[in-house]
């Protein structure tokens, strides 16, 4: 499992430091960033995209609701930190997952965590019913649309559209005729189940192609194609004579 990305926003550096040390007894949790105020906070969640935000209520001359406020656009999960009970109903106003009231224990913490989690496989399961029933209901293999899960949400794209898939460690990589790519978050065997029905081969470890976008095949020891996007893709030796089947098909 990827562990979760987290950003924490405190001006107190004692407070800070508790919370990275806390954390540290949950491995599927990674803090992928500190930050000191509002605006330094800001830039960063939108450079990062964290799965969740610890975020301080109270730091002068600003508040943690100027960075909800800020980045109203995007559906990040925060858990507000505060010295002050009053906050907690303003915070649940702005959809906040929880909030912990300072100084909070290691209970609290897991409390708040296992909130988020169930949260979050709510919001999952939901996307992934909406995705199922929109593949469900397309017509056909050149019109069909697929929802890509990515780093914000899903992408919803024609299967025509994407000329190969390259993987990216736990990710992959799509790379569509118009020539922008997609970020997915889903390992390469991951979208070969999803695509293989609609006429995609797995040429390579790291390469899965559209084969309706083949050009040209190039001899050799497994030899190479060329795509419709000019790229040039090897074909592993275990897997040339299975795609030479395919191809002398098309």
């Amino acid at each position: 499992m990827t562990p979760y990305s987290v950003i924490i926003v405190d001006d107190e550096k004692p407070q800070q430091r508790l919370l990275s040390d806390m954390l540290r007894d949950y491995p599927n949790y990674k803090i992928s960033m500190i930050c000191n105020g509002v605006d330094e906070a800001i830039t960063q969640i939108r450079n990062h995209r964290p799965d969740l935000i610890f975020l301080d209520v109270v730091m002068p001359p600003k508040t943690g609701f100027d960075v909800v406020s800020a980045l109203k656009e995007y559906k990040f999960n925060y858990i507000f930190t505060t010295s002050f009970e009053e906050y907690a109903i303003r915070a649940f106003k702005v959809s906040a997952v929880d909030y912990l009231l300072k100084p909070f224990g290691t209970d609290d913490l897991a409390a708040a965590l296992l909130r988020f989690e169930e949260k979050k496989k709510l919001i999952d399961s939901n996307e992934n019913i909406q995705t199922l029933l929109h593949n469900l209901n397309s017509n056909s293999n050149s019109a069909s649309k697929i929802g890509l899960p990515g780093v914000n949400g899903y992408i919803f794209a024609s299967v025509g559209d994407i000329v190969r898939c390259q993987a990216d460690d736990m990710y992959t990589t799509f790379y569509m005729t118009n020539g922008t790519h997609i970020l997915v978050s889903k390992n390469i065997k991951e979208c070969e189940q999803l695509l293989e029905e609609y006429g995609f081969f797995r040429i390579h470890i790291t390469h899965l192609i559209n084969l309706d976008h083949v050009v040209q095949y190039f001899k050799g020891e497994g030899g190479q194609v060329k795509m419709s996007d000019n790229s040039m893709v090897d074909v592993s030796r275990r897997k040339k004579d299975d795609f030479l089947r395919v191809f002398k098909k098309l």
